[in-house]
């Protein structure tokens, strides 16, 4: 017999109501075994046999993945093949696992021949009116990755989850950004806040507000990467919060487009100097780093040289970075900036630079985004972003 199919069915009547339907089935293994199901009618114990024997396929073998193949077991695969690569960050396959695991649980058993666009459509909506918009989108976009590998491998003509309905999310607020003078009044009232100082805000709050760049980049900024004679910046970390490893600087950016390496504002140039020039606390602290290939270690904290460490010496975690900025702005002026966060400020460095004439392109470069606008996706082959954005957000008047 061919692998995977099997021979006659034979019925064997046991008793008044039960019948024993069996068959042999060449496993994919190349073995041939007998496989028996029972029932109170021939009828009722074929039906089960023949679901026993759709059944007993197994998990691909030398990475096939055939419409035979369990879902589950087709995303065993997928991720191997996804994390060995090296493309996706410690943030990025904590997301993906998690909406893996969400997948799995919904749909794991079913065979790929099984699954089809109304199927993806109801588990798609599930997530959305159980976990909310932001899982429902991570679930939606893992589950198109695992079927895209199935229709590569043949075992699907096309991908279902692409008809999958869009999902619906509450309208957003606008974007805000602080206006000159609101930026002005700001970095003065935090720069003569004491609360601020304590919490080592006032400096950070400068630098996010002259780069625009994310916070956990931010904290991220050790001393190697800064060029004080050229006024650049390497953006090639960021610090994050990983499961079972907790806050830790990750020697890679978000993203592809993340990296780059962007002119510095001349009032920036100078606090990093000053910073640099600082003797910290604790320097023999140990910060966990982890590499782009994944490899964890601890390092001194003098060693690494954050500009912004932790007000111990480590790592500073990004969320209670926020939160400190949040406490601060609150303080010194609640109704004015009561509502800004550390993220408002690459939404304000954007609008002046948008302000001042720059291109989308040029400003999602010293963004470090790789999409400018829905039509714009081309990112590589670029270096250091545009030295006008420097020129546009320094306040030092040089």
């Amino acid at each position: 017999m061919p692998v995977g199919t099997a021979g006659k069915v034979r019925f064997q009547k046991l008793g008044p109501r039960r019948v024993r339907a069996r068959a042999n089935v060449r496993d994919y293994d190349g073995e041939t075994r007998e496989v028996a199901r029972f029932g109170p009618t021939q009828a009722a114990a074929e039906r089960r046999l023949k679901e026993a024997l759709r059944d007993r396929v197994g998990p691909p073998a030398d990475g096939e993945i055939t419409a035979d193949t369990r879902l589950r077991d087709a995303a065993a695969l997928w991720w191997v093949e996804v994390t060995d690569s090296g493309d996706l960050t410690e943030q990025t396959k904590e997301i993906y696992d998690r909406g893996k695991a969400r997948i799995l649980k919904a749909l794991g058993g079913l065979l790929m021949r099984e699954i089809d666009v109304p199927t993806c459509d109801r588990f798609v909506k599930a997530v959305r009116a159980n976990h909310g918009p932001s899982a429902a989108k991570t679930s939606k976009s893992v589950l198109s990755l695992m079927l895209g590998m199935a229709v590569r491998h043949g075992a699907l003509d096309t991908n279902p989850v692409r008809e999958v309905a869009k999902i619906s999310t509450t309208r957003r607020a606008r974007p805000r950004a602080l206006t000159a003078a609101d930026e002005a009044a700001m970095l003065a009232k935090v720069a003569a806040d004491e609360r601020a100082r304590e919490l080592d805000a006032i400096d950070l709050v400068e630098f996010l507000d002259g780069t625009g760049m994310r916070i956990g980049e931010a904290l991220g900024v050790r001393a190697e990467v800064i060029d004080l004679e050229a006024g650049v910046l390497e953006v090639n970390a960021t610090v994050a919060r990983l499961k079972g490893l907790g806050t830790l600087l990750q020697l890679r950016p978000k993203s592809e487009a993340g990296w780059r390496v962007i002119a510095l504002p001349g009032h920036v140039v100078e606090l990093c100097r000053r910073r640099m020039a600082m003797s910290w606390a604790h320097p023999d602290r140990l910060v966990k780093v982890i590499t782009a290939d994944g490899e964890t270690s601890d390092r001194p904290a003098g060693d690494v040289a954050l500009l912004f460490p932790g007000l111990f010496g480590g790592v500073r975690n990004p969320s209670n970075a926020n939160r400190d900025i949040k406490e601060v702005l609150a303080q010194v002026d609640a109704d004015r900036f009561g509502w800004v966060t550390s993220h408002t400020f690459r939404r304000t460095v954007a609008t002046r630079l948008d302000d001042a004439g720059l291109s989308a392109r040029a400003i999602a470069d010293h963004l470090g985004h790789a999409k400018p606008s829905m039509t714009q996706d081309v990112y590589m082959g670029r270096n250091v972003a545009s030295a006008q954005a420097a020129k546009i957000l320094d306040k030092s008047g040089s």
